[in-house]
Parts: C-alpha cells; sequence; structure tokens
C-alpha cells in the first residue's frame, strides 16, 4: 500500500490559510510544508478562482512588503472540492502517515486528526477503527477515544 499520499498544493495552501489567515507566501510554504513556487502559483489559481483574496503589502520606505493573503470570506477552508474526494481506501494511507507523524505526541482522537487531514471527522473515526482491526495503530483510550501508530519494522 502506498503510504505516501499528500494532501495536494491547493489543499495544503487552503487548510494553512483557514489556520493561519493574513499569512505571507512564504509564511503558507512554510506551515505547509511546500516549496515557495509552489505556493506563489497555487495562490495565484486560487486567486483566479475566487477562493483566496490578496491585500497588497505595500511599502516601508524602499523597501517593498510582502502580499497577504487569506481566504474569501465563506469559502469553507478544509473541505475537499468533489474533484479532490479520495478513491476507497485512499483515507487509510493519509490517516497511517498522519498518525505515523505524531507518533511521539501525545495519543490522538479521531477529531484531531480529521482536523489535521481536513476530513470528516466520522470517515476519520472509522478509518481508525479499520486500522486498528489490523494492527496498525492502537487503540490508547476508551474515554475520550484516543489512538497511537504501532511501530512497524518496515517504517
Amino acid at each position: 500500500m502506498n503510504t505516501t499520499n499528500r494532501p495536494s498544493a491547493e489543499q495544503a495552501v487552503i487548510s494553512v490559510l483557514a489556520d493561519h489567515p493574513n499569512a505571507t507566501d512564504a509564511e503558507t510554504a512554510v506551515a505547509g510544508k511546500l516549496g515557495r513556487s509552489t505556493v506563489s502559483k497555487t495562490l495565484t489559481k486560487l486567486e483566479s478562482a475566487g477562493k483566496v483574496k490578496r491585500s497588497v503589502g505595500g511599502r516601508d520606505g524602499a523597501r517593498r512588503l510582502p502580499d497577504r493573503w487569506s481566504l474569501v470570506p465563506g469559502h469553507k477552508g478544509r473541505q475537499p472540492a468533489s474533484a479532490d474526494r479520495l478513491r476507497p481506501g485512499q483515507l487509510d494511507g493519509l490517516v497511517l502517515v498522519y498518525m505515523r507523524e505524531q507518533a511521539t505526541k501525545e495519543p490522538l482522537g479521531p477529531t484531531a486528526v480529521a482536523k489535521g487531514l481536513g476530513r470528516s471527522s466520522a470517515a476519520v473515526g472509522n478509518c481508525l477503527k479499520r486500522l486498528a482491526a489490523a494492527g496498525h495503530v492502537r487503540q490508547a483510550g476508551e474515554h475520550p477515544l484516543r489512538y497511537t501508530a504501532v511501530k512497524s519494522a518496515r517504517s
């Protein structure tokens, strides 16, 4: 199974702007773990589509200040577009990668994982139950429901 699935650049940029309104392209690149060129192109595309708005940075003397970006009011920042829907079983890989990236932190609940991935908490909850049954994650708590990634020799 391919566990290197990542959100698209567009999804990552929208997710960052949902959490960090008025971010510069450099701040968005760092937060989204993307290249600045990728973020710049993606922001331009999203602006043309009416999903984000640019606030021109202006000047501080001779120095040009960076533009700031934010989501257009009313745009649901973390909801994937219908064209970005996952194929059956694809969420399992996303959740597993996310859980392994968070392995050094405390156990996570379905809502925290869903927010981190920008996905439905119900879908993520069902996915975590499947992954626990398959032995990929371990249920670490019942009330509240929490999971941790199982360390694999193949990781």
